[in-house]
């Protein structure tokens, strides 16, 4: 069975990353999932941005969470890629689950958190999804953050955990049980069959990123899904 193909913050190799345009490029291709990453601004709500800057994808600089939404809509989240993508506004999550429930598109929403509460932004999550028109077998919670990934499963019960990991370790096998995760997430270059196999027998589904490369993916076709920038490549 061919692998999930879900696009990486949208279709990141040819759209501004994590932007409305993004996310309905992959709609557009058929893509049934797309990942993203959100984070809380200063006022508290969850906007989808990856880094905790937004020198990188805007025209503007500082923090995330030092701008109220009202102020980061004052950039531009489109033009630092492309000329014909100038004034794409910063899109909220709000904005993102009404896109992805309207077009039947899962979500794996990386949740970032820097100087914030993880507690309470894991808190607003499991309000905001609730209330929200996507179902929960369409969402997966995902981070980096061991931290933050406790405090999803304390805070979000009934939602699809997801441990994000460069490489697996046996730290994650021990996140993995104790949160009684959906899946685990890893960075294809530094996964070998045996980790797949070992996880799949374990019971957990075995995504993996970035793949752009279709020839990469040889060794690696039990895999579960794959996150990739260029997700056309895999249709």
């Amino acid at each position: 069975m061919s692998p999930i193909i879900v696009g990486h913050r949208g279709v990141a190799g040819h759209y501004p990353e994590n932007t409305q345009v993004s996310i309905q490029a992959a709609i557009d291709l058929g893509l049934k999932w797309v990942e993203i990453d959100v984070q809380p601004t200063k006022d508290n709500i969850l906007v989808v941005c990856h880094d905790h800057t937004i020198n990188r994808c805007s025209n503007g600089r500082g923090r995330v969470d030092a701008y109220t939404l009202e102020e980061l809509r004052q950039f531009d989240f489109g033009g630092w890629f492309a000329p014909q993508f100038q004034g794409e506004p910063i899109f909220t999550l709000q904005e993102l689950l009404e896109l992805a429930a309207a077009n039947n598109v899962g979500l794996n929403i990386e949740v970032k958190v820097d100087n914030h509460d993880v507690a309470e932004v894991a808190s607003q999550l499991k309000q905001q999804l609730d209330k929200s028109p996507l179902t929960q077998d369409k969402i997966i919670l995902s981070s980096f953050s061991h931290d933050i990934m406790r405090q999803l499963h304390q805070h979000c019960p009934g939602y699809k955990l997801g441990v994000l990991s460069e490489r697996l370790r046996k730290k994650d096998w021990i996140l993995l049980e104790e949160i009684g995760a959906f899946s685990c997430h890893l960075n294809f270059r530094w996964t070998a069959k045996r980790h797949v196999e070992k996880l799949k027998s374990s019971g957990y589904k075995v995504w993996c990123y970035t793949v752009n490369n279709p020839k990469r993916l040889k060794h690696l076709n039990h895999l579960d899904a794959i996150f990739s920038d260029y997700p056309e490549r895999f249709i």
